[in-house]
C-alpha cells in the first residue's frame, strides 16, 4: 500500500508541494500541531509524518509509533469518521487548541521511546510481586493495559502541560476536553482510563517551572503514581520501608 512519508524537517515546504495530495482534513490537523511538531524537533525528537491513503476499522486519526529508530506519526483520516467524530463536541474557536494538545500528547510517546523508559517505571518504584492469575493470558492482558494506561496518562499531562505553557488563558477550556473524553472508560482501570492524572492538573499551576512539557508532566505523573488504584502491584520505595 503507498503511503506518503516526510521527515518533520521538511514538512513546512511538503505542505506547500503537496497541497493538491493532502485532504483538507489532514491539512487542518497538521497545521494545528505544527507548534508541537516544530518545538519537537527543536527537542531533536526524530519524527517522521506518515500519511495513509485509506484508513483502516477503528483506526485512531493520529497515532505514535517506532521504526528503525524514529517516531512515526501515523495519519489514518480519509474514510475514517473518528477523524471529525474526535472533534464533534468541541467549538470552532477550541478546535486548534485541542488538536495542538493531542499532538502534544502523541510526541509525549515519541519522548518516552526516544529516552528509553517506555513502559519503566521512574526511580524508586518497582511492581509488587503479586499473585500470579491462574490464566497467564488475562495475567499478561492486565499487565499490558496497566502499563499502557501509564503512558497515556503521562501523554495526556504532556499535552495539558503544553497548552498550560503556549495558551495559558486557554487552559480550562482544553482540560474539560481532556475530563470529558475521560470520564467514562469502558474498562475501569483499562488502557485510556487516565483519571488519576486528569483530576491531579485540574489546576495548571501544578505544572512547575521546568525545562520542557516533558519534565512538568513527569512530576504529576510520578504523583499520579502513588495514587493508583489498590491491587495495582506497585510499590514505591517508601512503602518498602
Amino acid at each position: 500500500m503507498v503511503r506518503y512519508v516526510v521527515a518533520l524537517a521538511y514538512f513546512l515546504c511538503a505542505s506547500y508541494c503537496w497541497s493538491d495530495e493532502l485532504t483538507a482534513t489532514e491539512m487542518k490537523w497538521l497545521r494545528a500541531g505544527w507548534p508541537v511538531l516544530e518545538y519537537a524537533e527543536s527537542q531533536q525528537l526524530p519524527i517522521d509524518i506518515i500519511v495513509q491513503p485509506e484508513a483502516k476499522a477503528d483506526d485512531l486519526p493520529i497515532a505514535m509509533g517506532v521504526g528503525e529508530g524514529r517516531c512515526q506519526l501515523v495519519l489514518s483520516m480519509r474514510g475514517n469518521p473518528n477523524a471529525e467524530a474526535t472533534l464533534q463536541d468541541v467549538s470552532t474557536e477550541e478546535t486548534s487548541l485541542v488538536i495542538e494538545a493531542m499532538m502534544a500528547h502523541e510526541v509525549a510517546h515519541c519522548w518516552r521511546y526516544m529516552h528509553g523508559v517506555w513502559h519503566t517505571l521512574p526511580a524508586g518504584f518497582t511492581e509488587a510481586p503479586g499473585s500470579v492469575d491462574k490464566d497467564s493470558k488475562i495475567t499478561l492482558i492486565r499487565q499490558q493495559m496497566r502499563d499502557t494506561r501509564r503512558e497515556e496518562g503521562f501523554a495526556d499531562l504532556v499535552g495539558l502541560a503544553w497548552i498550560s505553557r503556549a495558551h495559558p488563558k486557554q487552559y480550562s477550556q482544553v482540560y474539560s476536553w481532556f475530563e470529558k473524553i475521560r470520564k467514562d472508560p469502558p474498562v475501569a482501570g483499562g488502557h485510556h482510563d487516565t483519571r488519576i492524572w486528569i483530576q491531579l492538573a485540574q489546576d495548571s499551576a501544578v505544572f512547575t517551572k521546568a525545562d520542557s512539557p516533558f519534565e512538568q508532566a513527569n512530576k504529576v505523573w510520578v504523583d499520579g503514581l502513588f495514587s493508583e488504584e489498590p491491587g495495582s502491584g506497585l510499590i514505591s520505595a517508601n512503602q518498602r520501608r
